[in-house]
């Protein structure tokens, strides 16, 4: 009896374990990795002296690759140093950084200037390259090291999809002018609804500002005793504003982009084809859905 129960008590557990991952498998939500990881991968630093040989250049990447510490000896007026670098998106999930720090406490002595990697996106394994360029003034002194770094710039995750809950509060709050809720600028949501008005063969905002919130606020907010039709827009409406923000880059759910999943449900409502709605709506809840919030 001891070892039957241990063998029904193991194939339970199987049974579980081999259900837990079909449902998994054909959930058809793909999930993203939460792990988070931009870094300065390799410094190369070189001069503009050809002749002679006086000054040197060198850099350093600190152990944990957000900071390059750069070294500039027996340098003189009319000296240039170059620092060229790699960064490596490490994570496992696109990451976006808007710009490089340059700490200088020489800048009597050091003009330095970088390359502009303003809402640069990078894909897990993705690598960037720039440059900073380094002029010494007529103030450098003989026999002097003069040092700087180079900082990763303010770096942050990339936004992940926002639920319908979280676009309605946004118009709400943008119609009642309630600014402590306020996360996106209204000129911004403006902007975003004048593109998805372009774009979109079945949503059009049109009038002033306040117009244009309202529309999308009434379709966000369905109806008490909605048809599936109202739950198929209010659901594509928020999946058009998560692809318009940026919000969507990375992400699928049964195996499509938000915007093949845009297509297939505006397809749908052009054709009205009433069947397949609550298919695509499903799909647009499930993509919006992703980020949690």
């Amino acid at each position: 009896m001891k070892k039957l129960a241990a063998i029904l008590t193991l194939t339970v557990i199987a049974l579980l374990t081999i259900g837990y991952g079909y449902g998994r498998k054909n959930s058809g939500i793909d999930n993203k990795p939460d792990k988070f990881d931009l870094a300065f991968i390799s410094v190369v630093a070189g001069d503009n002296e050809a002749e002679i040989d006086v000054a040197v250049a060198s850099a350093q990447i600190t152990p944990d690759g957000n900071t390059i510490n750069v070294y500039i000896s027996n340098a003189y007026p009319g000296y240039e140093a170059y620092i060229i670098y790699t960064i490596q998106n490490k994570g496992e999930i696109p990451a976006r950084f808007d710009s490089l720090t340059i700490k200088n406490p020489n800048p009597e002595v050091l003009e330095i200037t970088s390359t502009d990697h303003t809402y640069v996106w990078l894909q897990p394994g993705q690598t960037v390259q720039g440059e900073a360029t380094i002029h010494i003034l007529e103030k450098a002194e003989e026999n002097q090291q003069y040092t700087f770094q180079i900082i990763m710039g303010l770096s942050s995750k990339e936004e992940k999809p926002r639920t319908i809950g979280f676009w309605t509060q946004q118009f709400s709050a943008a119609i009642t002018q309630t600014e402590n809720q306020l996360q996106i600028a209204p000129e911004t949501l403006e902007n975003w609804l004048d593109r998805i008005s372009t774009e979109s063969s079945v949503m059009k905002f049109t009038g002033s500002k306040e117009e244009k919130f309202q529309q999308a606020l009434n379709l966000l907010e369905v109806p008490r005793y909605p048809t599936m039709e109202d739950k198929l827009k209010a659901q594509l409406l928020s999946l058009w504003l998560n692809y318009v923000a940026g919000w969507t880059e990375g992400y699928t759910v049964q195996g499509m982009d938000a915007r093949q999943i845009i297509q297939g449900s505006e397809d749908v409502l052009q054709n009205q084809q009433t069947y397949r709605y609550e298919y695509w709506k499903d799909l647009c809840e499930d993509f919006n859905d992703l980020g949690g919030g």
